[in-house]
């Protein structure tokens, strides 16, 4: 229906697919990536971060963006 609705508007299918599929999954990806490679004050941060960012794709990624990069330990 969507897709339906993208096309009338003259939105093909390729802004769709990145904006509904590509675009969480590369931000997903960023953040998995970042916290991994980061060292982090307390290693239990860096579980929990993890969790966060598997359990609420795309949204845990923003979250990490805004929040967590702040707690890293910086050299």
């Amino acid at each position: 229906m969507i897709a339906a609705i993208l096309l009338f508007f003259g939105l093909g299918g390729g802004v769709f697919t990145f904006l509904f599929l590509i675009l969480p999954f590369a931000i997903t990806i960023w953040a998995l990536i970042d916290v991994i490679k980061s060292d982090f004050a307390k290693d239990i941060n860096k579980l929990i971060w993890i969790i966060v960012i598997i359990g609420f794709p795309f949204f845990g990624g923003i979250i990490y963006y805004f929040v967590g990069r702040s707690q890293k330990v910086s050299l």
